[in-house]
């Protein structure tokens, strides 16, 4: 995962299972990655649905425990997301060779992750730690960690995550609604889809 560049959608609903035209309308976007959360009803099916697509690679997200990722990785995941720094979740995920994003907050955290096998490190959650100052700031002693910021981001703050040395940004709710899926909205999360993918692409260019 330390390929990742860019948007990581974040599919994490309570309500609704994952329909398929989420994903089709994500990828038609511009957005290569995409986390289902294990709490998502359907999730294991929507990964299993999804994981041989072109072009997209799935992860499960919210694996807070070893048998969770192996359920994860049996449904076809390509990944997997930690809200926390989880060494047996690290430690199964090594021996399935699955990368794992580990979520971690403190410098102390992201360390430990980052040691123990992580293929790159979830800042988390990230607005509430201090957006891309705080970003900044964990970058200066641990520049080595590649890190991608989740939790709060908005378009308008993506340009500075990726100034402050994020290789990418995890979106959610900004992205995939309760609502937008509720109304099959597809052409709305088709236009936030391609608002993030350009903010990144300017940054990055």
């Amino acid at each position: 995962m330390t390929d990742v560049d860019g948007v990581l959608a974040i599919i994490r609903l309570r309500q609704h299972q994952p329909a398929d035209e989420i994903l089709d309308t994500l990828t038609a976007a511009g957005v290569s990655r995409a986390e289902v959360t294990l709490p998502t009803p359907g999730s294991l099916e929507a990964i299993s649905r999804w994981s041989g697509r072109d072009g997209v690679q799935i992860g499960a997200g919210t694996v807070r425990t070893a048998a969770q990722a192996r359920d994860a990785v049996a449904a076809g995941a390509q990944f997997l997301v930690t809200p926390i720094v989880s060494l047996s979740v690290l430690e199964e995920a090594s021996r399935l060779s699955v990368p794992v994003v580990c979520g971690a907050a403190s410098p102390t955290e992201i360390e430990l992750a980052w040691t123990h096998g992580a293929a790159a490190v979830k800042v988390f959650p990230a607005r509430a730690l201090g957006g891309p100052a705080y970003v900044r700031a964990v970058r200066e002693p641990l520049d080595d960690v590649p890190l991608i910021a989740t939790g709060g981001v908005a378009v308008d703050n993506v340009t500075d995550y990726r100034g402050a040395g994020c290789i990418g940004v995890g979106v959610g709710s900004a992205l995939v609604s309760e609502k937008i899926v509720a109304e099959r909205n597809w052409a709305d999360l088709g236009a936030a889809a391609r608002v993030f993918v350009q903010a990144w692409s300017r940054e990055s260019r």
